[in-house]
């Protein structure tokens, strides 16, 4: 038994040793660097399609509102600019107010308004008398009066006095008085500029001060809170405030700066309204040739307006015509100088 045993063990174990044969695949053609190159780049098209055609099918359910970039096929499109959702915005309020039908819901509008708000736009904060101005332009332009012309004029003067944006009509032209306009602003950087000698001085005067008391201001402001800065916001800074405002306002009587653009050219233009210590300045309107085109403006005070009161073409002509004018007289004054002349050489 044990033999046969050892037999079967030894058939088994050289049946186990046997090498197999192991078919063996055919070689894989080398390819050559340019067709890798091509194959490539197709996988990259095929690739970039596959994303943009699922990237033209995501809706984002959030984004359902005009403002955002989702159309009415639900297919993405760019943002809308600052001045269309400002335009959007007082179309909504026109129709809301105006017409009594909404044009867009509430959902939608608070979007708006929230986009406007957050990038800082002043059109989004509306007042009672720009939502007041606003809806008789809006009554007029439909045949319907509100309010009296005086009382409009006077609404608008305010506005414009405040430099509200609703007032902003841009360059234009007047059929019924040929003249063309646009909105003069006030230029707060440069009645800043104003105050900035006026600030230097008395801080001079604080910095000398300080000096010949032997830093004594600066001790009391070092002091440990809430003293130190309690004092200084509340008590120094306010007095040179107040100390630089007299000063500028001592010289700088009334003063006002507007600016705006040209109607001609759209350059802008700045002019001064006030007086410097006795000199008395311009009051009510103000006469400037445009700085780009050259073209004759006059700056309305009150009505916060721009006029071109004479072209550039005009005041052209006029200078040819007074310099031939004066060119002409030069020649018959030499003239006569002339004809002097030889009357003295015969007497």
């Amino acid at each position: 038994m044990s033999a046969m045993l050892r037999a079967h063990c030894t058939q088994v174990a050289c049946s186990c040793t046997r090498p197999v044969a192991i078919p063996l695949l055919p070689p894989r053609p080398r390819q050559s660097p340019a067709l890798r190159s091509q194959r490539r780049l197709e996988r990259l098209a095929v690739h970039a399609q596959d994303t943009k055609e699922q990237q033209g099918t995501d809706v984002d359910e959030g984004n359902v509102s005009g403002v955002c970039s989702i159309d009415e096929q639900g297919r993405r499109r760019g943002p809308m600019s600052l001045g269309e959702m400002e335009a959007e915005y007082l179309q909504a309020l026109s129709a809301y107010y105006f017409d009594g039908k909404p044009a867009i819901t509430d959902a939608e509008f608070e979007t708006l308004r929230d986009e406007l708000l957050w990038n800082g736009s002043k059109v989004a904060i509306l007042g009672t008398d720009e939502l007041k101005f606003l809806e008789a332009t809006q009554a007029f332009s439909k045949g319907r009066r509100i309010m009296s012309d005086e009382e409009y004029d006077d609404l608008k003067k305010s506005l414009k006095s405040r430099a509200s944006v609703i007032t902003a009509e841009g360059p234009r032209c007047s059929i019924r008085t040929q003249n063309m306009y646009s909105d003069a602003v006030p230029d707060y950087l440069r009645l800043v500029a104003l105050n900035v000698p006026a600030a230097l001085l008395v801080l001079g005067f604080v910095f000398a001060i300080d000096d010949i008391t032997g830093f004594e201001i600066t001790k009391v402001i070092e002091l440990p809170p809430p003293y130190g800065p309690l004092l200084l916001w509340g008590l120094l800074l306010p007095v040179i405030y107040a100390l630089a405002t007299t000063a500028t306002n001592a010289v700088f009587k009334d003063a006002i700066v507007l600016k705006g653009p040209c109607p001609s050219c759209n350059a802008e233009n700045f002019t001064y309204f006030g007086d410097i210590l006795t000199v008395p300045g311009n009051r009510g309107t103000n006469a400037a040739d445009c700085c780009n085109c050259g073209a004759g403006l006059s700056f309305d005070e009150g009505k916060r307006i721009i006029v071109v009161t004479e072209s550039a073409e005009e005041k052209k002509k006029k200078a040819e015509a007074a310099a031939a004018k004066k060119a002409a007289s030069a020649a018959k004054k030499k003239a006569k100088m002339g004809a002097k002349q030889p009357a003295k050489q015969q007497s």
